[in-house]
């Protein structure tokens, strides 16, 4: 995604420039989960600015089986599951360690040596911010922002061994029909029978183009076979 994308009608500070849109799910804990996603924005800011990394979407996705976390068209949309399958709160570290592996997806859509190589440098990086104890710039900074604090209370934190889904990342996708594949059995069309079907659905089977008809033209020409097509609308063989 291009960097400089904006909100022009924002209500409050972003906790990271580099973000344009933060969506939790609908429901009763929305609040809750606003603000998960806000104080993830703002704790790896640092990490986005100096890789010139951008973001238009950062989304919840509802518990899965399958992946905590997955990101489409190299960080057009990066989504990430914040709770258990009981329901409690997946621990911050941990998803803020998801977030580094799909912000590593942003240079490398793949799980290529390349892509490693990536994914462990950001996550050194997320560690060293870790040590200083930074939580983000500005408000963010000052931990004012976490207006109920319930994804961290004892209790509501859930354990890593409470089923979480099968793999941390369930892979990158490209939306806008790059690298698709035809379908197995179907061949490609020409363009002249492209054309060739147009004219049957529209005119039906034995039609003939205008200008074509030999007999019409000699008709219309007193008995001469003229091969040219008329020039003029207005002309007789027109």
């Amino acid at each position: 995604m291009p960097l400089g994308i904006q909100r022009l009608n924002a209500k409050k500070s972003q906790p990271n420039d580099r973000i344009v849109f933060i969506k939790p799910l609908p429901g009763p804990d929305s609040a809750t989960a606003q603000d998960f996603l806000e104080c993830i924005a703002a704790q790896c800011l640092p990490i986005m600015r100096e890789n010139h990394l951008a973001i238009m979407s950062l989304e919840e996705y509802p518990f899965n089986s399958e992946f905590v976390g997955r990101n489409f068209n190299a960080g057009e949309v990066i989504q990430l599951v914040l709770k258990s399958r009981v329901g409690r709160w997946l621990p911050f570290n941990y998803v803020q360690m998801v977030m580094m592996h799909e912000l590593a997806h942003c240079k490398e859509m793949n799980h290529s040596r390349a892509f490693w190589a990536v994914r462990n440098a950001f996550a050194e990086r997320m560690r060293q911010l870790w040590a200083r104890g930074f939580v983000g710039e500005g408000l963010w900074g000052g931990g004012a922002n976490l207006a109920t604090g319930e994804w961290e209370r004892e209790g509501n934190i859930a354990l890593l061994d409470e089923g979480l889904p099968e793999h941390l990342c369930g892979g990158t996708y490209r939306t806008r029909g790059r690298g698709r594949k035809r379908k197995a059995g179907k061949q490609a069309v020409s363009y002249q029978e492209q054309k060739e079907r147009r004219i049957r659905k529209k005119f039906g089977e034995g039609g003939v183009a205008l200008g074509e008809d030999v007999l019409a033209k000699s008709k219309l020409e007193k008995g001469r076979i003229v091969m040219a097509k008329p020039r003029v609308a207005g002309s007789a063989r027109g």
